[in-house]
């Protein structure tokens, strides 16, 4: 016999019986409860438990998505439901689930869409016009190079420090002589190599001085201690400009028909939008009907509080096209101390953003990678909750998606130690 427990404690009870060394080949494990009580609700914390659990069991994370009640679950749910003596908390306790995963389900496809939005808006157009740039500035490099000369010895000449030298064997040598004097983290500009700017670097990962051919764009690679070898890397580098062209011309052409096909993703509509809607509407009047405790303390809740909701809704309604209706905000946000507001990734798709509030204790926090970059205190920045939740309002009335996924530079480098680039990607040394 078994009386509602954490999952935990069942599943102990069950494994002394189920286990090795049990005399008893055969052996049946009952479960007691009594129609028309609480026991339905406590049986349905037990499967909310298992599932969690059988989740993290079995690598499925219920933050993306939460699959079906695994045959653990279901034995919960079929006491559960045995229990229930009216039909509507029966209903009550499937479309909790039901929303729940719709809920999950529209979360991923929120965030997609907050990607392909930033894609569409901003990196795509971006990329197109560095890419095109970039193109008009090898075609010009390529038009702009000296030649090689003809004959088996094709080098012409290379100006190193001021003196101009046609003798490849001397060159070699006085561009190895320049080179050593080229220090850690510096980067120096030591002469021209038909008709191009020959900078040098020391790289001090690889423990070797890298060079940088300069025109309208640049061509790099990594010289060597072989004097007439250096020659040949430098020639390498030019010679490759036609690939690299073709390259760019093809990068330019598939990131066009990406920003098409964002385009075309991006009219598409939540396909469950209406389910989850009509779910929601059910499960609300559901709840009124058959919690009016719950109803009369919403009723007597702050008022200034409705009003942040309220606010929230709106936010949700106008950023994201919603059609959310006030009645709903339990519904959308069950945890009060987590009510997530924006999400979105770096351009990269490398760092993840986060920006949530805390209506229990009256605070905002932006997160980076699931470490808090920074946090607001609204009682204590503005002396009363009265104060506190009037700018929470206001922020949210006149804020908008942008506003709450701008990270702080300076509160980024505190926090993780990474920098904010000219692209917007965040990272730490560069890298």
């Amino acid at each position: 016999m078994t009386t509602w427990n954490c999952s935990t404690d069942l599943e102990q009870r069950a494994g002394r019986i189920v286990r090795q060394g049990n005399e008893n080949k055969e052996i049946n494990i009952y479960s007691y409860v009594t129609e028309n009580t609480f026991d339905a609700y406590l049986w349905q914390t037990i499967e909310n438990k298992q599932k969690f659990i059988s989740q993290i069991m079995t690598s499925k994370t219920p933050v993306r998505v939460a699959e079906d009640v695994d045959e653990s679950s279901l034995n919960y749910a079929e006491i559960k439901a045995l229990a229930t003596g009216d039909p509507k908390i029966k209903e009550k306790m499937d479309l909790d689930n039901e929303v729940t995963k719709l809920k999950m389900l529209e979360a991923n496809y929120k965030s997609n869409r907050y990607r392909l939005e930033d894609k569409v808006a901003k990196n795509y157009p971006e990329e197109i016009a560095r890419t095109e740039k970039l193109i008009e500035a090898v075609k010009k490099d390529i038009s702009n190079i000296e030649p090689q000369g003809d004959g088996e010895n094709k080098f012409t000449s290379i100006t190193i420090k001021g003196e101009k030298i046609f003798d490849k064997k001397i060159a070699g040598e006085k561009l190895l002589e320049a080179i050593k004097t080229v220090k850690i983290n510096e980067s120096k500009m030591i002469g021209k190599y038909r008709n191009m700017d020959l900078e040098v670097s020391y790289n001090f990962f690889t423990n070797a001085h890298d060079f940088s051919l300069n025109g309208a764009a640049k061509y790099s690679g990594e010289l060597g201690t072989s004097a007439d070898g250096n020659i040949i890397r430098l020639d390498n580098a030019l010679e490759k400009m036609p690939e690299k062209l073709k390259r760019l011309e093809e990068k330019l052409v598939s990131t066009k028909e990406q920003l098409e096909n964002a385009k075309e993703e991006l009219k598409k509509p939540f396909e469950k939008a209406d389910e989850l809607k009509n779910k929601v509407l059910r499960l609300a009047e559901l709840n009124n009907l058959l919690d009016m405790g719950e109803v009369e303390e919403k009723r007597n809740d702050n008022p200034l509080v409705e009003d942040v909701k309220r606010a929230i809704i709106d936010f949700c309604n106008r950023e994201y096209e919603e059609n959310y209706s006030y009645d709903e905000f339990s519904t959308l946000y069950p945890d009060m101390k987590h009510i997530g507001i924006a999400y979105t990734n770096t351009p990269d798709e490398r760092h993840g953003i986060q920006f949530e509030l805390d209506l229990e204790d009256y605070t905002a926090t932006q997160y980076v990678n699931d470490v808090i970059v920074s946090h607001y205190d609204y009682v204590k920045e503005n002396g009363s909750v009265e104060k506190a939740l009037d700018v929470m309002k206001f922020e949210m009335e006149n804020g908008d998606f942008s506003t709450f996924v701008a990270v702080d530079e300076d509160e980024l480098r505190k926090a993780t130690g990474m920098e904010i680039d000219d692209e917007g990607n965040f990272s730490k040394n560069g890298r």
